[in-house]
């Protein structure tokens, strides 16, 4: 063989290989869906550092995908078994259900640790989403790092084989319960009548977000990841006051509530912090609705004379109308949008929100509601710091146009007052992923009181703070 041919094929198998790269980097990059080949998701991850790509399973396991280093020269090929929930949420019920994405958890080389849904092909270890593991400016130390830590020249620093640790201790449960969605309490004989109109549509068009929380000592960064559309049936409902009710009780309170099934996964890496000189370990859980049971079209009417009572009800699991709330509590880190409601004898409308689609998610196409009791019980029994993100997190939803679905959050409260009086509801701020921005999402939880009594984010003589640490107390 001469010399010219054996370098005229090692020039075309060269060619050969980088159109064949260049090809696969080019469906990699594929920012509005995921590129599958053969069976096998293809991602082209961006950046500098580390990731874990996982996966959990209906079984309570979470199945690690691919543990590797970020380039962004050759794609990723990683199987996802999406086929085991589809197994698990196939049984014939009349519902809504949306199967998990995928999750990444990367830590970047200067210090920056995050999770993210994947739905697209091209991944980028970056955003708002993540924690900073050098910390605050004023939490500097010179310290060293122990053997076998990454200093990222900051207050923590991470164990080097953080990847195998977060894959020994992550776990996921699925909880099945009832959760209220819409709330409203007035106390303190503020209003002399009430009247509401809420309404709730779910359909295709609604959107199953992860909620991404992540602590360390005295930082918690929350976030949102896009995840899948909900397919299936959709649920409708209606509740409102035929007339003006007269609030005879004290507190007075109305919650609705639909039966949801969602996952709760968390894990741990094991760190260091400098600034005290001790072990710790960063938490990481994350929430993400998988199936709404309750499904169909129900009108639901509540009058002084006959109470609450359905005037219309067709579909499974029909809403519940509850005087006491089915939560584990409102985020503690809420902030209270309010407004003063002066006795002017009249009507005055005291909250409206109104949540509808849009292409992108923000404060006015998405709402959260609070974890249900079980999950709640389940997160504070682990450890203290799970206890406290139990406390701090949601389960999120947006609305985005999806074909000719509808999806629509509305919420109507109009007061006859007694006495002046503040109206409240609560918004968890969240970060985006990938958008650098923070979205105040509502919680819809509304309210009324003239702030004499906690624990309400309002002080005797009027002087409001940013959260509060009970609204409402848990069931």
């Amino acid at each position: 063989m001469s010399r010219k041919w054996v370098m005229a094929l090692l020039i075309t198998v060269l060619i050969t290989g980088g159109l064949i790269v260049g090809v696969m980097n080019h469906l990699a990059g594929n920012e509005k869906g995921i590129t599958k080949i053969l069976g096998y998701d293809v991602y082209r991850i961006e950046g500098s550092g580390k990731y874990v790509i996982y996966y959990p399973l209906p079984n309570g396991s979470v199945k690690v995908l691919k543990r590797s280093k970020a380039s962004g020269i050759l794609p990723t090929f990683v199987k996802v078994p999406r086929h085991e929930w589809v197994k698990a949420l196939s049984t014939g019920e009349q519902a809504l259900y949306a199967p998990p994405t995928p999750l990444i958890l990367y830590v970047t080389d200067d210090g920056k640790l995050g999770m993210k849904s994947i739905t697209s092909s091209r991944i980028k270890l970056e955003g708002t989403e993540a924690l900073d593991l050098k910390g605050d400016y004023s939490d500097q130390s010179t310290g060293s790092c122990p053997n076998g830590y990454i200093d990222f020249g900051g207050r923590y620093c991470l164990i080097s084989t953080w990847d195998f640790y977060f894959e020994s201790s992550a776990k996921t449960k699925t909880f099945d319960e009832w959760v209220s969605v819409f709330g409203l309490k007035i106390e303190n004989n503020v209003a002399e009548k009430v009247d509401f109109d809420w309404d709730l549509v779910l359909s295709r068009s609604t959107y199953s977000y992860w909620t991404v929380g992540i602590d360390v000592g005295p930082f918690t960064v929350l976030s949102v990841s896009k995840g899948e559309n909900f397919e299936g049936w959709s649920l409708q409902i209606s509740y409102d006051s035929t007339s003006g009710i007269t609030v005879h009780e004290d507190p007075w309170e109305r919650y609705l509530n639909i039966r949801v099934e969602y996952i709760v996964t968390h894990a741990e890496v094991p760190a260091y912090d400098k600034l005290m000189g001790e072990y710790t370990e960063i938490e990481v859980v994350q929430t993400y609705p998988i199936m709404i049971h309750s499904t169909g079209s129900y009108t639901i009417e509540e009058s002084a004379s006959s109470g609450v009572y359905f005037k219309e009800s067709s579909g499974s699991n029909p809403p519940q109308i509850t005087k006491t709330p089915h939560i584990w509590r409102v985020p503690e880190n809420t902030n209270w949008e309010r407004d003063w409601i002066s006795n002017t004898g009249v009507y005055i409308q005291a909250i409206y929100l109104r949540q509808v689609q849009r292409d992108d998610f923000t404060s006015k196409s998405s709402f959260t509601i609070p974890i249900g009791a079980a999950a709640g019980r389940y997160l504070s029994s682990v450890n203290p710091t799970l206890a406290k993100l139990a406390n701090t997190i949601g389960i999120t939803f947006g609305f985005h146009t999806f074909e000719s679905a509808i999806s629509i959050a509305e919420y109507d409260v109009e007061l006859l007052p007694a006495k002046d009086c503040y109206s409240m509801y609560s918004v968890l701020g969240v970060n985006v992923e990938d958008k650098g921005v923070t979205v105040d999402v509502p919680v819809i939880f509304g309210i009324i009181s003239d702030g004499m009594s906690p624990p309400l984010p309002c002080s005797p003589d009027g002087i409001c703070v940013e959260s509060v640490e009970q609204t409402p107390e848990k069931s």
